[in-house]
């Protein structure tokens, strides 16, 4: 790794190297910190950098949200992060939870574990170099 890569997560030739796991908890009831984190993965995902956006907690909540109203605040920016292939997934144990893998499933949301197992594996996300960054 040279200093370039060191000091600003670039290699020589100006690619970004970093990557970001966004960890999102906050669901429909918090909407304002729930857009935050669409936000920011749009705009690491136009700046260039890898990033992936997991949904556990309340947060799984957000894809039958959605279905049940299009026209909620942000909808346009989560249909981005899912055409632009940047929903990772959501946790299969909180979805269980929270009453919504139904939901999920009937969106196309991947479930990354069952209802006994909580996921992202956060020690993997960091070992395969991803930042992790939690929103709610």
């Amino acid at each position: 790794m040279g200093l370039t890569e060191t000091l600003f997560g670039t290699s020589a030739d100006g690619t970004t190297e970093q990557k970001y796991a966004i960890l999102l908890s906050a669901g429909p009831d918090d909407a304002p910190v729930a857009s935050n984190a669409f936000n920011y993965a749009l705009e690491f995902a136009d700046a260039g950098y890898e990033v992936q956006v997991f949904l556990d907690g309340q947060a799984t909540k957000w894809p039958g949200a959605f279905a049940d109203d299009p026209d909620l605040p942000f909808a346009h920016d989560w249909e981005r992060i899912r055409e632009r292939g940047l929903l990772a997934g959501a946790c299969g144990y909180c979805a269980n939870a929270f009453d919504a893998t139904e939901a999920c499933e009937n969106s196309g949301i991947e479930l990354l574990s069952d209802e006994m197992t909580h996921a992202p594996a956060v020690a993997r996300l960091a070992d395969e170099g991803y930042e992790l960054l939690t929103i709610g």
